[in-house]
């Protein structure tokens, strides 16, 4: 098992805190998924394509929705369709039971801890189960366009980061030596949270590098709930802070300094962001956002990075629950992408929300 340098500075914080995710406080989802008691909500999720259908969520308000799948997407473990140059929709984050269908029939499965849930973005919805076995859980996920996995959780004191090839078989294993987070991952590097910062970390060799010092985005400890939520593509570090809910910084990985500073406000006043994901190519940052109106749930905005332009957006109806939901999306070209909000819970049995956002 490969090794980090022992005088790489590791991250400390509690052992079973973690799941950057895409959505949700650094610090307070785990602590959410372990101990919520959250009740149960009297829809029972329908499936799917119910979903899609009869809540007509997801669409921009110029656009038709999507053909919904006539029948609700069953379990499979065939392999799904990613279209080329789109992002795979993993659930990250979901740790705890969630209601799906298989062939109409209503199951429970349990995600989190050897079993990683993703979607596809080709329209069709299928659902597909990762079997993975390492850590005690699995706190952060990103899909590969190869089909392979980045993945890394608690292990004991420590944490592991893992490679696993589209067979489902783990084909690297390393040991961080203490807590850290996996923000994202490319072809050639995992992008980790240390105390010196956010870091580079060759996959091959695990040799690693600064690319934003802690200093430059002020924060003693992100898994002290400073850094709500973030994300890496393309050179760009995307994060939103708890101290100022509502504006999403941008970061220059190349030379790291601000690359822009948007705050979330349009006709509606921001209350707090809790998740975003960047473009591919770092271009545009989707955004999910909630309202000041009571009752209001999250929704979904979409700003270009260069200049903060407001190119389009939608509201999702979900479930509701005592926590806000997590949000994991992919772009599935520079005009589509979809995605599923979910709650982290243990205790009771959580719903899939998707929607789709066409610009």
């Amino acid at each position: 098992m490969d090794r980090i340098p022992q005088d790489v500075e590791a991250l400390v914080r509690d052992a079973a805190q973690a799941s950057p995710g895409y959505g949700g406080d650094f610090a307070e989802i785990p602590r959410i998924a372990r101990r919520q008691q959250r009740r149960r909500t009297a829809a029972v999720f329908a499936g799917v394509a119910a979903v899609l259908a009869v809540a007509g969520v997801g669409v921009a308000a110029d656009r038709g929705p999507d053909p919904a799948p006539v029948d609700p997407p069953a379990v499979t473990p065939t392999t799904v369709t990613v279209p080329p140059g789109a992002q795979r929709l993993m659930l990250n984050g979901a740790n705890g039971e969630y209601r799906t269908f298989d062939n109409g029939t209503m199951t429970y499965t349990e995600l989190g801890r050897t079993q990683v849930g993703e979607f596809s973005v080709d329209g069709s919805w299928q659902w597909r189960l990762h079997q993975l076995t390492g850590p005690d859980r699995w706190d952060g996920v990103v899909g590969r366009a190869d089909g392979s996995i980045v993945a890394a959780g608690p292990s004991g004191a420590s944490t592991e980061l893992v490679v696993v090839d589209a067979a489902g078989a783990i084909v690297q294993s390393r040991d961080l030596g203490e807590p850290v987070a996996l923000v994202s991952a490319d072809e050639k590097h995992a992008y980790l949270w240390r105390p010196s910062g956010l870091v580079e970390h060759t996959l091959s060799s695990g040799a690693e590098r600064v690319v934003v010092p802690r200093e430059l985005i002020e924060v003693d400890d992100v898994f002290g709930g400073q850094i709500v939520t973030a994300d890496v593509a393309n050179g760009l570090l995307a994060l939103v802070r708890k101290a100022t809910p509502c504006v999403v910084e941008l970061y220059d990985l190349s030379g790291p300094d601000h690359a822009g500073m948007y705050t979330m406000a349009e006709d509606r006043t921001c209350s707090r962001v809790t998740g975003l994901r960047l473009s591919p190519d770092a271009k545009r940052v989707a955004v999910a956002m909630w309202f000041i109106e009571p009752g209001s749930g999250p929704h979904v905005e979409v700003l270009e990075t260069d200049g903060g332009t407001n190119i389009g957006g939608t509201d999702v109806d979900v479930q509701p629950a005592e926590v806000d939901p997590l949000m994991a999306v992919a772009w599935v070209d520079d005009k589509t992408l979809r995605g599923v909000f979910f709650h982290a819970s243990t205790s009771t049995a959580s719903d899939l929300t998707p929607f789709t956002v066409v610009l």
